[in-house]
């Protein structure tokens, strides 16, 4: 399932007639669906939060690049990835590697993207 404004027109909304800002104040959408702001850090689970969108990347290169970040972050930060699917095989691995040394917490389970939040302890 995915979401679309029927008065959206390239980037003009047609119902507010102005330029289209998905979810702004009398947005179709707004009260439909969550909308992310990636330009800037999420400080829902304290400290720095680091934003990497997996979904342009190529499958083979995710989990070292996932890992790479993850060994900068000190306790209290965070790691938020954005994935188009759910990252059941990354969370298995945490298990092996980091037991007891994160927090897992899903913020958007699908159906097109999964995002989720890894904290360092």
């Amino acid at each position: 399932m995915s979401w679309v404004c029927p008065y959206q027109s390239n980037d003009f909304c047609k119902r507010l007639s102005k330029t289209c800002d998905p979810g702004m104040k009398g947005c179709e959408l707004g009260s439909k669906v969550k909308f992310i702001d990636f330009g800037e850090e999420d400080k829902t689970m304290t400290g720095r939060v680091e934003t990497l969108d997996l979904r342009p990347m190529p499958p083979f290169e995710r989990h070292e690049k996932i890992f790479a970040l993850w060994d900068t972050l000190k306790p209290g930060e965070a790691l938020k990835i954005i994935n188009d699917h759910d990252p059941k095989p990354l969370w298995y691995q945490f298990e092996v590697e980091y037991k007891d040394k994160y927090e897992w917490a899903y913020e958007q389970k699908g159906p097109k993207d999964w995002i989720v939040q890894i904290k360092r302890r």
